[in-house]
């Protein structure tokens, strides 16, 4: 048996490959940190985070309240880092995101580990630096959203599964199908698009047909096993001893998590008990007819392309915040496949040689699964495209590292290659330059750079060894240069907090929003810590009569409400315990009308606040207005801004308050 190849690491590389690691490390925290106090949260899980820093109850069921009578509508393990930095450090803005500045250094040193052990330290800086400058990852990772950890957990998992096939060892295997699981509690079914990737590259690397189906079925299996295990926990749980399941309407956390969140955004009524499931027609026949339809549908004009379309990820506004490395990746699952499908001619070689092509594999398999299931699904928000993040900055490297390979070959067209992707990528950035809206300040410099690096690969590439030894070194960190320079253009945008996502919707530019065209880009002023949520004057006349009215005291909830756009500012601002009914959507029975009254009878709560245009047939509004209420105040505020993931939010523009005895 061929021996193993030694892991590379980055400790042992050279002085200034480690030092260029941590400068774009470092570039990469400045550009996150720079208006981490002004970004925020989505304040529904804002709410959540901080009540899961309050109780090891709400914490474990994933609550959104912290007296733990519902949980988030979605998984909460993105939320566990974000509720933990606030027991160590506060509530702030600040400390809710600073987990997620954590996981976007540890994606990209991930994608350096990946590229180095493949193809060396130049790929490994050339991934790191693609991934640092991906505008999607810039301000995702920036704001507290569970697209981060989903996106660290799925990179440190390729880490595992390429030392799994290095080593031909079964520990780190299991590590790898540890993290699918951890990215699973993250963004639930989006942690399988890798999945498919794992299971054919483990096939392509391992040569023994037995032992590759063996670790193929134990890295799925496990991963399943270790994405369920904790819904299954909860599952188990009696009902009374546990937060009722948002997005479902039956109390049932499968069906929040494969119908709510899973099959139905694919097409409604696909899994009977989530919310919105009417329990009709619906299954696989209706599923698909809703695909057929939405993809033959003409594109939607809205701010997020909500309708499936083929043409999605070339469109606004997500091609901007993902696109600018589609000819790089493309010409790396060329070159990739075309250089290491080939049968080696040594068989010392072949052990190395298979998982280099397995990577190839996974990577090609990765961005495919992913782009085939976001373009037939919608896409609620820009940070769902952050899963082709990884698999782009890794196809990159290998384009670039084969490009740079053959420079040195004897014929000059091949020696062209690299420098002709480059041409290629700037063309296809011709086009896209104008939709993003690029300022001039950072746009010229940018196309600058990119000519002189593209100018020396032509040269370098045209006269060959006959090539000055300056020139022909440094022709790769040209073409490397070339290649990233507009990615990390409009990844600066993010200096000007205009320009900024927010923990809503993360994107990079003005383009993402419809912003003002003639918006003029300007560095704030850093904030890289603080950021302290308030309530608005109207909430906190609200709070105050609570309060004089007995809600709050001697540990009973402040009150109970029928809306969480009321419940969560409240929740965010002061962490008081507040009860909700309706769950996110409105439409989930947390509390019926006889549990209110039987609270109200034993004296467990006595204050209510009705939103306005509450339903007849609203339990809190029932018990509210029925006997032995009256009515103590009404206020008005501003509507909820729509949610982040783009369902709409709870229409409140005001609240009535009502005690009862």
């Amino acid at each position: 048996m061929t021996p193993a190849p030694p892991l590379a690491r980055w400790w042992r590389e050279p002085w200034w490959a480690r030092l260029s690691l941590v400068f774009i490390v470092a570039v990469f925290v400045v550009l996150t940190c720079w208006n981490l106090s002004r970004g925020g949260d989505f304040s529904f899980y804002e709410a959540a985070a901080r009540s899961m820093s309050q109780s090891w109850r709400a914490l474990f069921f994933g609550a959104f309240d912290p007296a733990a009578t519902v949980t988030l509508d979605k998984l909460s393990g993105f939320a566990v880092p974000q509720a933990l930095s606030i027991r160590v450090f506060g509530m702030s803005v600040s400390a809710i995101a600073l987990p997620q500045v954590i996981e976007g250094v540890i994606t990209v040193v991930a994608c350096a580990v990946i590229a180095l052990r493949w193809g060396g330290r130049g790929a490994g800086l050339v991934a790191a630096a693609a991934a640092a400058s991906t505008p999607i990852f810039v301000s995702m990772f920036a704001h507290p959203m569970e697209d981060g950890l989903l996106t660290m957990s799925l990179a440190v998992a390729v880490v595992w599964w390429q030392r799994a096939m290095l080593t031909a060892r079964w520990g780190p295997l299991l590590m790898a199908a540890l993290f699918v699981g951890v990215g699973f509690q993250a963004k639930m079914m989006s942690a399988w698009f890798v999945l498919p990737a794992l299971i054919v590259a483990t096939l392509v690397a391992v040569p023994d047909r037995r032992r590759a189906l063996a670790r193929a079925g134990a890295v799925t299996g496990v991963s399943v096993v270790v994405s369920v295990a904790w819904m299954v926990v909860f599952a188990l749980v009696p009902a009374g001893s546990r937060p009722y399941v948002d997005g479902s309407t039956d109390d049932d956390i499968f069906a929040m998590v494969f119908g709510y969140n899973g099959l139905d955004r694919l097409a409604p009524d696909a899994y009977p008990g989530s919310v919105g499931s009417s329990g009709g027609a619906g299954g696989v026949g209706s599923t698909l007819a809703s695909v057929v339809h939405a993809l033959l549908a003409p594109a939607s004009t809205g701010q997020h392309g909500s309708l499936p379309t083929l043409s999605k990820l070339v469109e606004l506004p997500l091609v901007t915040q993902i696109g600018w490395l589609y000819p790089a990746a493309l010409a790396g699952i060329v070159l990739g496949l075309w250089r290491y499908a080939r049968r080696p001619r040594g068989r010392a070689l072949l052990s190395a040689r298979r998982v280099r092509f397995a990577l190839v594999v996974a990577a090609t398999v990765w961005l495919a699964t992913a782009a085939a299931v976001l373009t037939v699904t919608r896409v609620p928000h820009t940070a769902y495209v952050a899963s082709l993040g990884v698999p782009m900055a890794l196809l990159t490297a290998i384009a670039w590292r084969e490009g740079v390979r053959l420079l040195r070959a004897r014929n000059v067209a091949l020696r062209l290659v690299l420098p002709a992707v480059v041409l290629v990528q700037a063309g296809w950035w011709a086009w896209l330059i104008a939709q993003a809206l690029l300022p001039s300040v950072l746009l010229i410099p940018a196309i600058g750079v990119g000519a002189a690096g593209v100018l020396i690969g032509f040269i370098a590439a045209l006269r060959g060894r006959s090539a000055p030894r300056s020139l022909r070194r440094a022709a790769p960190l040209a073409l490397a240069i070339a290649l990233l320079c507009l990615p990390v253009a409009t990844s600066l945008q993010v200096l000007d907090d205009a320009r900024d996502g927010s923990g809503g919707d993360a994107y990079v530019g003005v383009t993402a929003v419809g912003g003002n065209r003639d918006e003029v880009f300007t560095v704030s002023t850093p904030a890289p810590w603080g950021g302290h949520p308030s309530l608005t004057p109207a909430l906190a006349q609200l709070v105050s009569l609570a309060e004089k009215h007995g809600g709050g005291a001697e540990g009973t909830p402040l009150f109970v409400t029928d809306s969480w756009a009321i419940s969560a500012q409240i929740i965010d601002a002061t962490g008081a315990r507040v009860l909700t009914d309706g769950g996110y959507s409105g439409h989930v029975p947390v509390f019926t009308a006889d549990q209110l009254a039987q609270m109200v009878s034993t004296g467990r709560v006595h204050l209510f606040a009705v939103a306005y245009g509450a339903p007849e047939g609203d339990p809190v509004r029932e018990v509210a207005t029925g006997p032995g209420c009256r009515a103590l105040t009404t206020v008005t505020f501003a509507p909820a801004k729509e949610a982040g993931d783009g369902r709409p939010a709870s229409k409140a523009t005001g609240v009535t308050l009502y005690e009862c005895r």
